[in-house]
């Protein structure tokens, strides 16, 4: 399934606990507020953000396997799909087993982190996760409206410091505001913005098939997720 799923997409998982803001992320990346965004962790779907020419701004529900899919020009290309997984450190138990799932199966990880409790133990632990998968990995620190010039400064050598010392780890880190970015400004996303670019450029295989129908991709998102849900009910 695993193997399948790739082939299928370029996966870009989204990880972070639920209020660092992952969904503003990613509809900064959009550049529009396609996503919901709350401050509580109130559902349990997996929103799967793909490639599409005209964006589709009511999601297709599928409720057997909680995932709402929607899709963006802006996601960064042909093949290319974004998933807000559910917050790590979450009220629900079966958010941290979906976001383990997509953290095994990911092409590239973007943790997202709030500027404001960066680097939690569950965040350190996806963090050791993804190293040991062998995940590409880029920190994004959001939310720096909520701090001053120096404060950001503290924050992201804090960081730098315990990724370091932790995990050995020497990860690109963004300073970004997804708020101000989605109000108009750059928040920093220009930055992430060219980054990933530069990866997709880099990265996306000439030899995958990504013109193959979204019906076949649809199937194999579908089925992982039911797995999902199999796997962590109750």
């Amino acid at each position: 399934m695993a193997s399948d799923l790739r082939e299928a997409f370029f996966l870009v998982a989204i990880i972070g606990e639920f209020n660092a803001g992952k969904s503003t992320f990613i509809n900064a990346l959009l550049g529009e507020p396609l996503l919901p965004m709350g401050i509580t962790p109130t559902t349990e779907a997996i929103e799967l953000v793909r490639y599409g020419v005209q964006p589709v701004r009511v999601p297709t529900v599928r409720q057997d396997t909680s995932t709402r899919e929607w899709s963006h020009p802006n996601t960064g290309g042909p093949g290319v799909a974004l998933v807000d997984t559910p917050g790590t450190g979450s009220v629900f138990q079966r958010h941290e087993t979906t976001a383990k799932s997509f953290l095994h199966r990911s092409d590239l990880v973007i943790f997202v982190l709030s500027a404001k409790r960066a680097l939690a133990d569950a965040e350190r632990l996806y963090l050791d996760l993804a190293m040991q998968y062998g995940k590409k990995i880029i920190l994004v620190v959001n939310q720096i409206d909520l701090l001053d010039p120096h404060e950001r400064e503290t924050v992201r050598r804090f960081i730098e410091q315990q990724v370091k010392q932790h995990l050995n780890l020497a990860p690109l880190i963004f300073m970004v505001s997804a708020k101000d970015a989605l109000a108009g400004g750059d928040g920093g996303m220009g930055a992430v913005k060219a980054h990933l670019r530069g990866v997709f450029a880099q990265t996306l295989p000439h030899s995958r098939n990504f013109s193959r129908g979204w019906t076949r991709r649809r199937r194999l998102f579908a089925a992982m997720s039911a797995s999902l849900r199999r796997n962590t009910t109750p």
